[in-house]
C-alpha cells in the first residue's frame, strides 16, 4: 500500500499499523494522489514500509452484486480473477488518461463557468483513476497478507506486481499533470509553485481545492515539473533510494545474531525462559549439553529477557548483542541520508525533512523542534523523578547507583509491579488487583457496539459472512462446515438512522498460518460521494487484522489489556474511514496528514484505559459475569502512566534523532556531518537518557524507513487525542445518560472524521477544541498515577 494518483496509494491503499505502545506505527499512512508506485518486488517487510501509511480506496463499481465474492467485490471469484481484474482496471485507467490527454490537447477557451465545471469533471476524473486502480489493488494488498489458501495469495501478488508496474507509468504521465494545471490551475506550462492562483481555483469549494494542491504538489514532489534530464536524474536517484529502503528493512528482518553465553548466565535464562521454551526461539541444533546456551536477537526473546531478568550480568549481555546485530546497516543508513538528501534538494527541496513535512500539519522541521522542545521541557521534572526511583531500585537489589540502558526495562517493569500491589493494599482489596479473565473478544465488540452507539447514534450489526466472501479458511483442503465452525472471521454493518448505510468492518483478529503478522487497519474500498446530492455514493469497506490471543474450545478468546488497547486503537482507524464523507475517495477516511491521521485511533484507545467505561462496559469477567470494579479499572489506568515519562523522553530523541538525519544538516560524514552513532549518543547525553557506548540500536530503527523525518507524528497525535479526550469526553464519560457522551461523539464525527482529509486538520482540532490545540491534557493525563 503505498502510491501517489496513487501516491495516492503511499497515503493510502493504506494499512495502518500498530506497534508497541513506545513505538507505534503505523497505519498505514502514505503519499497524496499522484500514483506512487508500490514496491511489489521487495520483500514483505519493504512492503509493510508502504503498507504501514496507508489506507486506500477500493472500487469504483457498484456495490450491488448478485453472488457473493471475496471482499464482497464484484468480479472476484477466484485466485485467477486478480489478474483479469487488474488488466481491466488498467484499460479502464487508459481510457480516462485518453479522455484528459484529448481535452488537454484542445485547450480551454470556455467561458468561466464552464472552466469551474471543467476543472471539477478534472479532478473526478483524476480521482477516477486512482478509484479503479486501488479497487484491485488495496484488495490484493489484502489478500496476499491474510488469505489462508496459497493460491489466493498468489493470485493477489500478481495482480499487486501488474499495477505496481502500471502506476509507474500513471506517476510519469506529463499529460495527467498538464490536464491539472490547464482545467485547475489554469497554468498548462510546466514550472511556477503550487502557491500561485488562476482564479479558477479560487471558485472551486474548498475540497475541491484541497484535493487540486494535494495531486499537483504529488505530482511535482516526484518532479515530474522538471526538465527531462533532471526528471531522468531524480527517478533514478529515486531507485536508488528505494534499493538503499529495501536493504535496510530487509537486513532488520532476515538478519538474526546468535550469541553463546556461558553456564552462569545460561542458569540466569532458565530462571526467565524454561530450556524447552528456549528452544523454540533459537536453533534446536545449538542447544549443547555443556550447561551454556545459544541466544540470539530475536526481538520476543531480547524483549522478555531484559524486562524480566534480575541478572545484571544477563540483560548487559543481551542488550549488547542485541544492538549490534546489524552493523552492516550503518553504511546503508548512511548512502540513504545521502541520496535523500540530493534527492530532495533537485526537487527543489531545502532537505528530505522540508519534502516529506510540507503536506503536514507541522509544515515545517523547524515546527518539529519546537513542539519536541515543548515535550520534553513538560515532561523532564516526571522523567526525573522516574528515573530517580529506578535508580534507588537499583541500589536496593544491586548496591549500584547507575542506571544502564540494559537496566531501564527491568526496573520500570519491577517498579511497575510493586506499585500495582501497593496500590490494592493500600485499598484494602484482599484480592491479586489481577485483571485476569475481565478482557475478552466478545466483551471488546460489545464495548464497541455501545461506543458508537452512545457517541453517534450508529447501530454496529453483526451479519453472517458466505463462504465465498471468506478468507480465513482454504475451502480446498477440509470440510467446509467443519472449517467454518473453527474460523474466526466476523463482520459488521454500520447503520444511521438519519445517514443511512455507512460502511462494513470485518474483524480477522486470531493467527493463523500464513498471515500477517501485526495488527493494522486495511482499507478494502474508500467510501466517496461523487455528487453534491450525495447520489453517487460509494460506501467504504475496511478490515481490522489483528493476532491476538486465539480462543479456546469452551470459553471465549481471553485478551490481555494490551490486546484490548490495540483492538481500539484499530477500531478507531476503522471508524474514522467509516464515518468520512468527502468527494474524493483520495481524501476519504484515513487519508489525511499523516501526522493528524494517528488522534482518531489515539482517541478511541483511551476508552480502553477509562475505569468508568471499563467498569460499565469493558471488563466484564468472563466467568461470572461480574463488571470490573471502578477502583481496579482506575488501578490499570495508574500502571499504563508509569514511567510513561521515560517513554516520551525517549521518543523525543529518537524523534529529534530522526530530525537531525534528515535535515538542513544532514547527520553523514558524506554530506559534512558527524556519524549517526555520534547524533545518537549525544541527544541520549543531552536528555540524560540511558546509552550504552558501542552499540547502534539505530541500525533496527526501522521507521527511518517507513516514516523518516516523520516519527515525531506518534506522539503529535497522541497531544491531540488527549486533548479531544478532555474537551468532548472526560466530564461526559462519567453520565449516567448517552446524552452528554452523544454531544461531543457528534462534534468529533460532523466536525472532524465526516471530513477524512479533505478539510485543514488544523480547522477541524480549532473547531472540535474550540481554541488551539494545547499540550496540558497530555500532562496532565499521564501524571495521573
Amino acid at each position: 500500500m503505498s502510491y501517489s494518483i496513487i501516491k495516492i496509494a503511499q497515503r493510502s491503499c493504506r494499512r495502518v499499523l500498530r506497534s508497541s505502545r513506545s513505538v507505534r506505527a503505523f497505519e498505514q499512512h502514505r503519499g497524496q494522489m499522484h500514483f506512487q508506485r508500490s514496491k511489489s518486488s521487495l520483500s514483505s517487510a519493504h512492503r509493510e514500509r508502504y503498507a504501514s501509511t496507508r489506507s486506500l480506496s477500493l472500487s469504483a463499481v457498484s456495490t450491488t452484486i448478485d453472488s457473493p465474492t471475496l471482499f464482497s467485490l464484484p468480479g472476484l471469484s477466484h485466485p485467477s480473477d486478480f489478474a483479469q481484474l487488474a488488466n481491466k482496471a488498467i484499460r479502464e485507467c487508459n481510457s480516462i488518461r485518453q479522455e484528459l490527454a484529448h481535452a488537454s490537447n484542445e485547450g480551454d477557451d470556455s467561458v468561466n463557468s464552464d472552466k469551474v465545471q471543467k476543472a471539477k469533471r478534472t479532478l473526478h476524473l483524476l480521482d477516477d483513476i486512482s478509484n479503479v486502480v486501488c479497487t484491485v489493488i488495496d484488495a490484493a494488498e489484502l489478500c496476499r497478507s491474510v488469505h489462508a489458501n496459497p493460491l489466493w495469495r498468489n493470485g493477489a501478488s500478481d495482480a499487486f506486481g501488474i499495477l505496481s508496474e502500471y502506476i509507474g507509468s500513471l506517476n510519469a504521465d506529463e499529460r495527467l499533470y498538464r490536464s491539472l494545471r490547464t482545467f485547475v490551475f489554469n497554468d498548462g506550462e510546466k514550472g511556477g509553485t503550487t502557491n500561485g492562483s488562476s482564479g479558477i481555483i479560487e471558485q472551486l469549494p474548498p475540497e475541491y481545492q484541497r484535493m487540486a494542491y494535494a495531486m499537483r504538489k504529488e505530482f511535482e514532489r516526484d518532479g515530474i515539473h522538471l526538465e527531462y534530464t533532471q526528471r531522468e536524474e531524480a527517478r533514478e536517484l529515486n531507485n536508488v533510494i528505494v534499493g538503499l529502503e529495501s536493504l535496510f528493512s530487509n537486513n532488520i528482518t532476515e538478519k538474526t545474531k546468535y550469541y553463546r553465553v556461558g553456564e552462569e548466565v545460561a542458569a540466569e535464562v532458565e530462571k526467565v525462559i524454561p530450556r524447552q521454551v528456549l528452544g523454540q526461539l533459537v536453533r534446536r541444533d545449538d542447544l549443547p549439553s555443556d550447561g551454556s546456551m545459544t541466544l540470539s536477537s530475536d526481538n520476543l526473546l531480547t524483549n522478555t529477557l531484559l524486562a524480566h531478568s534480575p541478572s545484571s550480568q544477563l540483560r548487559k549481555e543481551v542488550y549488547m548483542e542485541s544492538n549490534t546485530a546489524i552493523p552492516e546497516n550503518l553504511n546503508v543508513l548512511d548512502a540513504l541520508i545521502q541520496q535523500r538528501h540530493i534527492h530532495s534538494t533537485l526537487l527543489g527541496y531545502k532537505s528530505y525533512a522540508h519534502r516529506v513535512l510540507s503536506d503536514r500539519m507541522v509544515e515545517n522541521p523547524r515546527n518539529v523542534v519546537t513542539f519536541l522542545d515543548e515535550m520534553g521541557k513538560r515532561s523532564r521534572g516526571m522523567f526525573e523523578k522516574e528515573m530517580e526511583l529506578m535508580t534507588r531500585a537499583k541500589q536496593y537489589v544491586e548496591g549500584d547507583n547507575q542506571i544502564q540502558a540494559w537496566d531501564v526495562p527491568f526496573y520500570s517493569n519491577f517498579i511497575k509491579s510493586q506499585r500495582q500491589y501497593q496500590r490494592s493494599q493500600d485499598e484494602g482489596d484482599d484480592s491479586d488487583d489481577s485483571t485476569h479473565g475481565f478482557f475478552t473478544v466478545e466483551n471488546s465488540i460489545d464495548g464497541m457496539k455501545t461506543l458508537v452507539s452512545d457517541l453517534f447514534g450508529i447501530e454496529m450489526k453483526e451479519v453472517e459472512i458466505p463462504i465465498e466472501e471468506r478468507w480465513d479458511i482454504d475451502i480446498t483442503r477440509n470440510d467446509q462446515a467443519q472449517l467454518v465452525e473453527c474460523a474466526g472471521l466476523r463482520k459488521f454493518e454500520f447503520h444511521h438512522e438519519h445517514d443511512g448505510a455507512l460502511g462494513s468492518m470485518y474483524f480477522d483478529l486470531h493467527p493463523r498460518d500464513g498471515k500477517f503478522v501485526h495488527a493494522a487497519h486495511f482499507t478494502i474500498r474508500c467510501g466517496r460521494n461523487r455528487e453534491d446530492d450525495g447520489s453517487d455514493r460509494q460506501l467504504p469497506i475496511v478490515a481490522l487484522v489483528c493476532n491476538l490471543s486465539p480462543s479456546s474450545f469452551d470459553s471465549d478468546a481471553l485478551l490481555s489489556h494490551s490486546e484490548v488497547e490495540t483492538l481500539m486503537h484499530e477500531f478507531g482507524h476503522g471508524c474514522h474511514s467509516l464515518l468520512s464523507r468527502s468527494s474524493f475517495q483520495h481524501l476519504s477516511g484515513t487519508r489525511a496528514a499523516m501526522d493528524f491521521v494517528e488522534t482518531p485511533s489515539h482517541f478511541f484507545e483511551t476508552f480502553a484505559r477509562d475505569p468508568p467505561f471499563l467498569s460499565r462496559v469493558l471488563a466484564r469477567h468472563y466467568i461470572t459475569g461480574k463488571p470490573m470494579s471502578e477502583r481496579r479499572a482506575y488501578h490499570l489506568k495508574q500502571s499504563h502512566n508509569d514511567f510513561r515519562s521515560v517513554e516520551v523522553q525517549t521518543q523525543i530523541v529518537h524523534s529529534k534523532f530522526d530530525q537531525a538525519l534528515f535535515g538542513d544538516n544532514p547527520c553523514s560524514p558524506a554530506l559534512g556531518g558527524i556519524t549517526t552513532t555520534q547524533m545518537f549518543e549525544r541527544l541520549h547525553k543531552e536528555a540524560s537518557v540511558p546509552y550504552a557506548a558501542g552499540t547502534h540500536w539505530h541500525s533496527r530503527f526501522g521507521h527511518l524507513v517507513s516514516y523518516g523525518a516523520g516519527y515525531y507524528g506518534y506522539l503529535y497525535a497522541q497531544v491531540f487525542a488527549a486533548d479531544i479526550w478532555s474537551s468532548c469526553m472526560a466530564v461526559n464519560i462519567n453520565s449516567p445518560s448517552s446524552s452528554p457522551l452523544r454531544e461531543g461523539g457528534m462534534k468529533i464525527w460532523k466536525e472532524m472524521l465526516i471530513h477524512g482529509g479533505g478539510k485543514d486538520p488544523k480547522k477541524m482540532l480549532e473547531v472540535v477544541l474550540g481554541r488551539e490545540p494545547s499540550v496540558e491534557p497530555f500532562f496532565h493525563g499521564i501524571s495521573d498515577r
